[in-house]
């Protein structure tokens, strides 16, 4: 997503107040979570294992915050200081430990000012102080810096990262950028990574803004905006090489270095796709059940495929759901049922 794709971010949201939301297709939203004084911009957000909390950030104060569903109190739980904001920076990623409440552990993907990189910590209050563990750090840039984290079916955490402006970054698997990174908890390589002394699971990507886990299988398939002329709906396996790399341009933005894997579904025009999620039980229809959601910045709608059989292949898609604002993050809560957000708050999907 360039800057020349999707303009100023900050001018588009003081654009998009002014645009009415429509609805189409099997689902309708209803809202979970308004900004306070305006936008916000949660960029990304994860539910307690129990359902009753949600945990976001805001993109650009730095801020992360709690939402209690039932009490419907809204509170800081913490702030990340020296936030850098420009272009694609920010507070891009959040998720929390699998074994919560157990283990009060909440991760964070941002984009640092100084010095200029991006990171992911490791937070947990203890003894009435948050304690910040950094696990990765890796270059940053205006755009292409990735962000989206989430545990696998695994235990491990993956990111997704963008190439940062420089597309060989994603050939080299031992550069962490353009890549989809597997880690420990801790923030180790875990030996079964396929790439010696490298976090690397996949590479050869260009940027990325979701990315989820098919309960019935443990794929992970991912969203990839590419240039002007494509993006890419990933099946993301071990080791794979996704094709983005210092010779890319349109076409052929899947050629580059041994073995480039073609993506599972292409869209031109680009839409700008986003966060991703799974209907397992998610009460949408019968129609929905089982299929992969999506968003997008570009189009402002979400999106339904339906896989094949095998469950590795696209057989069919329909868009189930328009919004009039950019669809952010799009996550699956303990109950199977589907929320998204966009620059103004949190909404929860429903027929």
């Amino acid at each position: 997503m360039t800057p020349r794709r999707i303009l100023s971010l900050a001018l588009i949201a003081g654009l998009l107040a002014a645009i009415p939301l429509s609805s189409a297709g099997a689902a309708r939203r209803v809202r979970v979570m308004d900004c306070k004084g305006g936008s916000c911009w949660p960029t990304a957000f994860a539910f307690t294992p129990n359902g009753r909390k949600i945990f976001y950030v805001e993109r650009f104060s730095g801020e992360i915050r709690v939402k209690d569903l039932k009490t419907k109190k809204d509170r800081r739980w913490f702030r990340i200081g020296g936030v850098a904001t420009e272009g694609e920076q920010g507070m891009l990623g959040l998720a929390l430990d699998p074994r919560w409440p157990k283990k009060k552990n909440v991760f964070v993907y941002h984009t640092n000012r100084s010095p200029f990189q991006n990171r992911i910590l490791r937070l947990r209050k203890q003894g009435g102080k948050t304690r910040r563990h950094r696990i990765l750090t890796l270059g940053a840039n205006g755009n292409h810096n990735g962000g989206v984290i989430h545990f696998g079916p695994d235990g491990m955490l993956y990111a997704v990262t963008g190439d940062l402006g420089s597309p060989s970054n994603s050939q080299n698997t031992s550069h962490p950028a353009g890549k989809v990174l597997r880690m420990t908890k801790n923030g180790k390589r875990p030996a079964s990574n396929p790439f010696g002394g490298s976090k690397a699971w996949s590479y050869g990507h260009r940027n990325s803004f979701g990315f989820a886990f098919d309960p019935e299988t443990g794929n992970l398939w991912q969203t990839e905006n590419g240039p002007e002329c494509e993006d890419e709906i990933n099946l993301v396996v071990k080791g794979g090489n996704y094709g983005w790399g210092g010779g890319s341009n349109c076409p052929g933005t899947s050629t580059e270095g041994p073995g480039p894997r073609d993506p599972e579904r292409a869209y031109t025009p680009v839409i700008a796709p986003t966060g991703a999620a799974f209907c397992d039980g998610c009460k949408l229809g019968g129609a929905t059940q089982g299929t992969l959601l999506f968003g997008s910045v570009g189009e402002r709608k979400i999106r339904r495929l339906t896989l094949d059989a095998q469950r590795d292949d696209v057989a069919g898609e329909a868009v189930i759901y328009s919004h009039g604002r950019f669809i952010l993050a799009l996550i699956a809560a303990p109950d199977g049922r589907v929320y998204f957000s966009d620059p103004y708050g949190i909404y929860r999907l429903r027929r």
